[in-house]
């Protein structure tokens, strides 16, 4: 019984973009002989894609892909296809991501509790250090407020 094909065509610019395209389905396992260019009077050519149903949304996608896109694609596929094959990229891409991610830290940081013998210590110095910051946001309150005043009173004066 014969199989069921259609005929995916499209115009092209030059001859060089007709070609570009059937390398580019070649590449992707299209037979060269299922693939045909016709070169017009314009300068223009007509590639004809004769295919099977099932294969029809992927010759259109390589058909109306811009050359930009399509190798952007090649190249993203490419870069799963070998994360997928050897975890050992994966696990090493996500360990240079964590060493990225370290070295920009500050480096004056100071450990809140490096460890948990500490935590009981931390916990209590806690209301102290809030009652502290507290009070010098009230005294930059009142510093603010009163330099505000004083410059208020210094406009009226004039």
């Amino acid at each position: 019984m014969a199989q069921n094909t259609t005929v995916v065509w499209t115009q092209l610019p030059s001859h060089e973009a007709a070609e570009a395209i059937k390398t580019r389905l070649t590449d992707n396992g299209f037979a060269r002989n299922s693939i045909e260019i016709y070169r017009n009077t314009d300068g223009s050519c007509d590639l004809a894609v004769h295919t099977s149903e099932r294969n029809l949304e992927h010759v259109e996608s390589l058909l109306h892909a811009s050359a930009p896109a399509y190798a952007f694609r090649q190249l993203r596929s490419g870069a799963l296809r070998t994360a997928a094959t050897h975890p050992l990229v994966i696990g090493g891409s996500i360990a240079l991501a964590g060493f990225i991610l370290y070295s920009l830290l500050p480096r004056n940081r100071q450990a809140t509790v490096s460890s948990l013998r500490e935590l009981p210590r931390t916990l209590r110095r806690m209301p102290d250090a809030a009652a502290e910051a507290a009070r010098g946001l009230s005294d930059a309150v009142m510093n603010a407020m009163g330099d505000r005043d004083s410059g208020a009173g210094a406009d009226d004066r004039s």
